[in-house]
């Protein structure tokens, strides 16, 4: 794997506990920079602050659901193009079909085990 230390990540989950794991998930394997929202809205306020190199956020959420805030954040030339990976809780093709066409580089579905979290990082850094 690679050294992700100077990467600034941006995990995106209405649940406090998914974003939390994810979070210590990630630091445990070197990330350091790292930020948290609870929604797709403050998502977008803090990333007009400092954008991101990667993104991971839930697709299932309140007020802003994943693609539209993906699609939000593609839309924005100043955001630059992080990477995004979209977690989703659901296996319906046409949810990880729109997560894609709003921008979404991987959709991984719930439960993520931390081997396929670093494989889809790899990926999207490959």
């Amino acid at each position: 794997m690679h050294d992700f230390g100077e990467i600034d990540v941006l995990v995106v989950d209405d649940q406090e506990m998914m974003r939390s794991l994810l979070a210590r998930v990630l630091k445990d394997a070197g990330f350091s920079k790292m930020r948290e929202a609870d929604g797709g809205e403050a998502a977008l306020a803090l990333l007009s602050d400092a954008p991101a190199d990667l993104i991971f956020a839930d697709h299932s959420m309140p007020k802003m659901n994943g693609p539209t805030f993906i699609a939000a954040v593609r839309a924005d030339g100043a955001l630059g193009r992080p990477r995004v990976i979209m977690i989703s809780g659901t296996t319906d093709a046409a949810d990880h079909k729109a997560a894609r066409e709003a921008g979404a580089d991987i959709v991984l579905v719930k439960p993520v085990t931390a081997p396929d979290l670093f494989r889809a990082i790899e990926q999207v850094f490959a």
